[in-house]
């Protein structure tokens, strides 16, 4: 920095911040405008501000999207069409009835997971759904009683919760809490518990039909396995960390 001040002030670039310097200067001298001007500005301000569009600019081409979430976004969007078409198509034989917008809510959620990792969050979903939907159902069956199915939910809610704390059980206790809360709530008709068989199927075979899809859909659409993706991640990983000769 002493460096520069001292070997290149003459420079047209400096020349050009010691005038400006100067006009700063006069116009300090009017009053309405003292406020609005600034202090003189150096070499250290300026590179300060270099430094910062430069940070910024880095910060938004680092941000930008990439091929694989492009391909993911176009995965998750074909996943989400099939789904909707194949169960409206067979609502009768799915047994979908009045829940057909499951298949597509599903798909989506399914498909939140990161590249590499739909298998393992479909099978995670999937036993969710059938834990929680199971559950509700039973208790509704053998209870017939809004106390005890609220007592008997409250309890299974706690428990999830305690699975939460596992980052890697944290997914599968919030599907099993939303299931049963859905199939419960399903089972409330005109204020007496009833349960209700429909629902259970429907929610368990949609799950099953869009799991199916996504996953069909993700390996035929230019794969990308969880191995290739950490492969992939530490190769990167290397090339940044390797030593400059």
């Amino acid at each position: 920095m002493q460096r520069a001040l001292t070997e290149i002030s003459y420079e047209p670039y400096f020349i050009l911040l010691k005038l400006l310097n100067r006009i700063r200067r006069f116009l300090q001298h009017i009053p309405f405008l003292k406020k609005f001007i600034k202090t003189d500005s150096t070499l250290e301000t300026r590179l300060s501000v270099w430094t910062t569009s430069f940070t910024s600019i880095q910060r938004q081409i680092t941000e930008l999207s990439s091929f694989g979430k492009l391909v993911r976004s176009i995965k998750t969007s074909l996943s989400v069409l099939v789904s909707a078409i194949v169960v409206i198509s067979f609502r009768e034989r799915l047994q979908a009835y009045n829940w057909v917008h499951w298949a597509p809510m599903t798909t989506a959620l399914v498909s939140e997971s990161s590249e590499g990792g739909t298998l393992r969050l479909s099978f995670h979903r999937l036993m969710a759904v059938l834990l929680g939907s199971t559950y509700a159902y039973v208790i509704v069956l053998v209870t017939q009683n809004h106390i005890a199915v609220g007592i008997c939910i409250f309890l299974f809610v706690e428990l999830m919760e305690y699975l939460k704390t596992d980052p890697q059980r944290e997914y599968f206790a919030a599907v099993c809490v939303q299931s049963a809360s859905i199939i419960t709530f399903l089972s409330n008709r005109a204020g007496q518990m009833n349960t209700s068989n429909q629902a259970v199927l429907a929610r368990t075979s949609l799950t099953f039909l869009e799991i199916f899809i996504h996953v069909i859909i993700s390996n035929l659409l230019l794969p990308i396995t969880a191995r290739a993706l950490i492969k992939k991640k530490g190769n990167h990983s290397f090339m940044l960390f390797k030593p400059k000769k």
